[in-house]
């Protein structure tokens, strides 16, 4: 405490810079200060209480925070929002299409026998109308979709799939 004295008091009239240099070169006594770390860090730690029921409480709860405050990272999470519709200007019914549509819950889903089931595509008739489907059968990209959400409800408008969605 008296060095910290003297230092306050010489910190009116001085300006005083500190600073560590973690070099132990030519220090007398530096080999005792050593030694002793050495023999502590050797030393077996004293074991501790077994934890109570609140503190491995709390110590889970703290690690279930941290793991559901960090964003999901899915291909429809590039927006500000899930799904990046309700950052674009439209009504509620537009919204939820492209919600729908960048999760993969379209309406002409259906499980059956704990698999997905899709409606056939009305454009094509060829294959089942999933999403990745529809946009092939459209000439679009899932980039599209991302960049100009707009002009993809209008096609969906224009071939008629909004049915579907």
């Amino acid at each position: 405490m008296n060095i910290l004295n003297k230092l306050k008091s010489l910190s009116i009239s001085y300006r005083i810079h500190l600073q560590w240099i973690p070099s132990h070169v030519n220090i007398q006594g530096n080999e005792i200060a050593n030694a002793l770390v050495k023999s502590g860090a050797d030393d077996a730690s004293v074991p501790s209480a077994p934890l109570t029921y609140l503190e491995l409480f709390s110590r889970s709860k703290s690690r279930n925070k941290t793991i559901w405050i960090i964003p999901p990272v899915h291909h429809w999470y590039q927006g500000s929002r899930p799904g990046d519709c309700l950052s674009i200007d439209c009504n509620r019914r537009n919204q939820i299409t492209l919600t729908r549509f960048f999760s993969g819950h379209i309406r002409s889903l259906t499980f059956s026998d704990n698999s997905k089931y899709f409606e056939i595509c009305p454009k094509c008739t060829a294959e089942q109308a999933t999403p990745d489907h529809i946009l092939a059968c459209l000439g679009l990209f899932k980039q599209d979709l991302v960049s100009n959400p707009l002009l993809t409800l209008d096609f969906f408008r224009v071939h008629r799939l909004m049915d579907l969605i």
